[in-house]
């Protein structure tokens, strides 16, 4: 099985060599890619475009992910497509994470279908935008908050932190998360992960899948831009059904008015 290192990184991290970073080696495999915070609800990331610019110069493949707010269906299009507004002329090579964890979201004890149902909505436009979709959680919201269906229709990016990691088929493994003694004690954080070129704390992953050559392969990551093009045409009684016929095979929606 193949084995890529990475790092994922936000406003937390204020100061990056993305130079040294490049050159960096976690467990003696150098760093290939980034996942960038991009937003939280409908909010940027304030330092994501420093931290996208600088990795693209340096050669690092950026992947980004996005923090779920939204606690229904109808929210979770709302904040989808707000992203695919935002990321048009962004060149992504890794996948678009749904990040999901966030404690209010987690608090309202919604049934396994309920989170499925706003996970699907949320994937559901960025798929449609033809961008590579994962989905992000610990354990205990694959197995406590997940319906077990998503784990085989999503790629996975798992935060665990450990040496033997449970196993849900993930594609990207978050296996350290450095922090202070405090934070190591509460289990927030590991003692492990200090990456050169980084100021301070920082998580760092195993990707078992090539994602930059696979998303180049499956054309994925293309934004589609849609387009709504009307048209009027006048036409007699007789030729009104071979008109409504022709356009109907183009795609057309008709909408006939008698003048």
């Amino acid at each position: 099985m193949p084995k890529y290192a990475g790092v994922d990184i936000s406003c937390w991290n204020t100061d990056i060599d993305y130079v040294a970073l490049k050159k960096a080696k976690i467990e003696g495999r150098t760093v290939k890619f980034a996942m960038i915070r991009f937003s939280y609800g409908k909010t940027r990331d304030k330092l994501f475009d420093k931290h996208y610019n600088g990795c693209k110069a340096a050669g690092i493949y950026v992947g980004i992910y996005h923090w779920l707010k939204a606690t229904t269906v109808a929210e979770a299009k709302q904040e989808a497509k707000w992203l695919v507004d935002c990321l048009r002329n962004y060149k992504i090579d890794y996948p678009i994470a749904l990040d999901f964890e966030d404690k209010e979201l987690l608090a309202l004890e919604l049934t396994k279908e309920q989170y499925a149902d706003i996970v699907n909505a949320f994937m559901g436009v960025l798929e449609k935008a033809n961008y590579y979709v994962i989905l992000y959680a610990s354990p205990n919201c694959f197995e406590r908050k997940l319906s077990t269906d998503l784990r085989s229709k999503y790629d996975l990016w798992l935060a665990h932190w450990t040496k033997t990691p449970r196993q849900y088929g993930q594609k990207i493994w978050q296996y350290a998360s450095l922090g202070t003694e405090n934070e190591v004690n509460k289990g927030y954080a590991t003692r492990v992960g200090k990456v050169d070129g980084v100021n301070r704390p920082i998580d760092v992953n195993w990707a078992f899948v090539g994602y930059a050559a696979l998303i180049k392969k499956l054309q994925k990551n293309r934004p589609v831009i849609r387009y709504r093009v009307t048209g009027t045409k006048t036409v007699d009684s007789a030729s009104l059904a071979a008109a409504q016929g022709q356009l109907n095979a183009l795609g057309f929606a008709v909408k006939i008015e008698k003048l």
